[in-house]
């Protein structure tokens, strides 16, 4: 990496770092339209170690920012967003990154400094990163035993106020499993499509190995394809073709839920960017007995970049709030995959660690029960709903069922024993619920997800 690329890509990756935790905006999202920006000035190689400095500063963002606080003669809060972000970076690269030495990680993240106009503070990033460099391993903890929320805040970078909440349920050396899970990098899991085979039926492993040389292995879900790296998906052509997607073997379980007639009308109630009603064709619902709904605007197009591709032309996709979009209407299967805190997944997204607040899963909980109460009613008699989240949190998931139960006995919980796959039944719960804490052994993301049937009479 030349010097000049170099500093460019420290450069982006403190702006990106910025934008999400000062604007509370997701890092997919700022790194797009950074890439976007720079488009002729980076390679791919570039773009990877920008990623990567982003969202592993993200993952580590608190435990940093406590070792850092204890090397900077003031609150490190009080210092320039840019500056602070240059630091982090600067950090994340020395403890982290191996391949990156020390003075190179020192002396480019000081030249990006200036590039992101804060020239002025250069000599303190300087001098604050290489105290850094000779002091990453000696820094002061909280003690394990007599502040153990603390101590587990600092150690696996999470918000106390999320550390002593899952602490109240989970068991400590389980919690310590947990967090660490969270901050390591998620696999990368295809679905391949049945209805749309490869050409001569090729196995898609066979075709991705031999096509991209990535490598990849099946997990027991016939569909579930776990892959090294993520295909290039502007040079491959099974993708543009539409015979698989990325999806987590979690959410291919949880779609696994609905097992609808033939003939039966569904609705997919929250269905951007599409996955699960590209799921549900795929398990055999016919188009033209399919209807999406999608309340933001600005996920329309990505659901309809993604039915395009894999060529599902649903019965109707309908624009704004569900519940007033298909009032009157009724329908033997609806899907809801509410939102939600989206806590199971802050491996993907390790921006929600520092953009939560508790209130915040309060809010995903009335907002769930305002889509269950509505939703209820479009059930048809025996006909059935499936709540989904990709959250644990009591409030939003065993809670919000028993909830629910209360309020609309006309319904039941339904069996998974012939919905779920052998190998992940240990997922279900005695109360017939799908429930997949973060940080599983079969490393697949937090998922809830519940089978409530409508009764005849």
């Amino acid at each position: 990496m030349s010097t000049r690329i170099g500093t460019l890509s420290r450069a982006i990756a403190i702006d990106a770092l910025n934008h999400v935790l000062s604007r509370r905006q997701h890092a997919d999202v700022v790194l797009e339209r950074l890439f976007n920006h720079h488009a002729g000035e980076l390679r791919p190689l570039d773009r990877a170690f920008i990623f990567e400095i982003v969202y592993g500063s993200l993952r580590w963002l608190s435990k940093m920012d406590w070792i850092m606080s204890h090397m900077v003669d003031r609150p490190f809060t009080s210092l320039d967003p840019r500056v602070a972000c240059a630091l982090r970076v600067g950090a994340y690269q020395i403890f982290y990154m191996d391949r990156v030495p020390d003075r190179a990680a020192v002396s480019e993240t000081v030249e990006a400094v200036k590039k992101v106009g804060a020239g002025n503070a250069s000599s303190f990033v300087n001098a604050i990163l290489r105290r850094v460099a000779r002091k990453a391993e000696y820094y002061p903890k909280p003690d394990r035993e007599n502040q153990t929320v603390e101590y587990l805040s600092v150690q696996y970078a999470h918000p106390q106020w999320m550390v002593e909440r899952w602490l109240r349920h989970v068991p400590l050396e389980r919690l310590e499993h947990l967090l660490s899970g969270n901050n390591k990098a998620p696999p990368i899991v295809l679905r391949r499509l049945l209805n749309k085979p490869l050409p001569e039926n090729e196995d898609l492993a066979t075709y991705l190995l031999r096509t991209q040389g990535v490598a990849s292995e099946w997990l027991p879900l016939k569909t579930a394809l776990k892959v090294e790296r993520l295909p290039d998906v502007s040079r491959c052509e099974a993708f543009a073709r539409g015979h698989y997607l990325v999806q987590d073997a979690a959410a291919q379980l949880a779609v696994q839920l609905a097992t609808p007639q033939v003939s039966g009308k569904v609705l997919d109630a929250c269905s951007a960017p599409g996955g699960k009603s590209i799921a549900l064709w795929d398990q055999g619902v016919a188009a033209e007995n399919l209807v999406l709904a999608e309340s933001s605007r600005k996920r329309m197009g990505i659901l309809q970049e993604n039915l395009t591709r894999v060529g599902l032309a649903p019965a109707e996709i309908l624009q704004g709030d569900v519940l007033t979009q298909i009032e009157g209407r009724s329908f033997d299967t609806v899907v809801l995959d509410a939102p939600c805190s989206a806590l199971g997944v802050t491996r993907r997204h390790p921006e929600i660690k520092w953009h939560r607040t508790p209130a915040d899963i309060d809010h995903c909980a009335l907002e769930q029960r305002r889509l269950l109460d509505g939703l209820s009613t479009a059930v048809r008699p025996g006909g059935e709903l499936i709540y989904i989240v990709c959250s644990a949190e009591l409030e939003e998931t065993t809670l919000q069922k028993d909830e629910f139960l209360k309020r609309h006995p006309n319904f039941q919980v339904v069996s998974l024993e012939q919905r779920i796959h052998d190998y992940y039944r240990r997922y279900v719960t005695r109360e017939n619920e799908l429930l997949i804490l973060p940080g599983n052994s079969d490393d697949l993301d937090g998922f809830y997800a519940v089978a409530l049937r409508k009764s005849e009479g």
